[in-house]
């Protein structure tokens, strides 16, 4: 079962400035983003073929928006998808290593889908794949230098701290609501910027 995006997080992305560039990764039918932001460029992520067909009929006519029927990870390949679970057979959130799947669909990296767009920048990278963030950052660390927010689901301290440990050179990151985690790139978002955030997270308690 999908649920909507929290009012909370949808607001606290209100507040981003000048998002030329938003990559929704795990977008399942949500066009939340894009109605906030409708003439921005987006790139949405969704492997589970049903998902993606309700999300294709959203999005017709609209040509700044580049849907994709595929996960993103560390590694190009074809894998076991879970549909219970929404995920990837090897995820975080996996309780059963043995589990294959109950269809196989395709994956790619992150790197290589910039590679392939040439998509410079990112602005705004919203990572929701029910335990497979880490593995999609594992295959984009080459591009961190070129994202200036990221947005992501986490499973439990373990999952959250590797995930920040691996982020931690090019990013600053803040807990925020259930289980989600947002960072400013320190380098892309300048000193005045990261403190009108961050007053912005305290004050409304995120």
């Amino acid at each position: 079962m999908q649920t909507p995006l929290p009012k909370e997080e949808l607001e606290l992305f209100k507040q981003l400035k000048d998002l030329k560039v938003i990559f929704d990764i795990g977008a399942r039918t949500d066009t939340d983003y894009l109605e906030i932001w409708p003439e921005s460029e987006h790139h949405l992520f969704e492997p589970n073929p049903e998902f993606f067909g309700e999300l294709s009929k959203k999005i017709e006519g609209k040509p700044n928006v580049q849907a994709n029927n595929y996960g993103l990870g560390d590694k190009n390949q074809v894998l076991g998808y879970v549909n219970g679970l929404q995920s990837f057979v090897d995820s975080s959130a996996m309780n059963n290593p043995y589990a294959t799947g109950n269809q196989l669909l395709p994956m790619k990296t992150l790197d290589t889908y910039l590679l392939e767009t040439s998509v410079k920048q990112i602005d705004f990278l919203k990572m929701d794949t029910e335990g497979y963030e880490l593995k999609i950052l594992l295959g984009a660390t080459n591009w961190f230098h070129v994202i200036k927010f990221i947005q992501y689901e986490h499973w439990g301290e373990v999952n959250n701290r590797m995930i920040k440990g691996l982020l931690s050179k090019d990013f600053e990151c803040f807990d925020i609501g259930y289980r989600n985690v947002f960072c400013f790139n320190k380098s892309l978002v300048d000193d005045e910027e990261r403190t009108r955030l961050k007053a912005y997270i305290s004050d409304n308690k995120l």
